[in-house]
């Protein structure tokens, strides 16, 4: 069965683009080693096309955007005609995100992840080697199945994905 791998963090787009535009709301509730911290990881996430990544990883590569790992794996499935099943705790996600997520009340899973990729493969253990051997972060999070059920799972519990909906920035921005 073949894997999907997830490479780098999700939501970091969509955190820059709060940071930016929330800064004034965000330095009054975070301290700043906090956002420092969040900063600095932003900048150290690599960027690669999808392109590099197709070479580096000679497997399908589709692309995170608009909508976050929720609407990547919904197109995913739909272009290649599949059902997928993945694990929620597998998916890169920093705490930061999580807490500047929180703190608008936005789904970090459904936020901007531009710089992410979905790579799909038969060969997971060469393609993280060859991923992880130019730094960049990537996970298991999942495999295709042979049916049309996009399922995520998180512990003993199961969800479908929905139909793509807006971006969470849109929420407050």
């Amino acid at each position: 069965m073949k894997k999907i791998i997830l490479t780098g963090h999700l939501g970091l787009d969509g955190m820059k683009v709060i940071m930016e535009k929330k800064e004034t709301d965000l330095k009054k509730r975070y301290a700043p080693a906090f956002l420092g911290e969040a900063k600095r990881q932003i900048s150290r996430e690599p960027e690669y096309t999808k392109e590099q990544v197709e070479a580096l990883t000679q497997a399908a590569v589709f692309p995170l955007g608009e909508g976050g790992i929720f609407t990547g794996l919904w197109n995913l499935a739909a272009e290649l005609e599949t059902g997928i099943v993945t694990d929620l705790k597998k998916f890169s996600l920093l705490q930061e995100t999580i807490e500047i997520c929180e703190r608008y009340r936005i789904n970090p899973y459904q936020l901007r992840s531009r710089g992410c990729y979905l790579v799909v493969t038969d060969d997971e253990t060469a393609v993280r080697n060859r991923l992880e051997e130019r730094g960049i972060p990537c996970a298991v999070i999942g495999e295709l199945t042979n049916n049309n059920d996009k399922i995520i799972q998180n512990g003993e519990d199961i969800r479908y994905i929905d139909r793509p909906g807006p971006d969470e920035l849109e929420k407050i921005l």
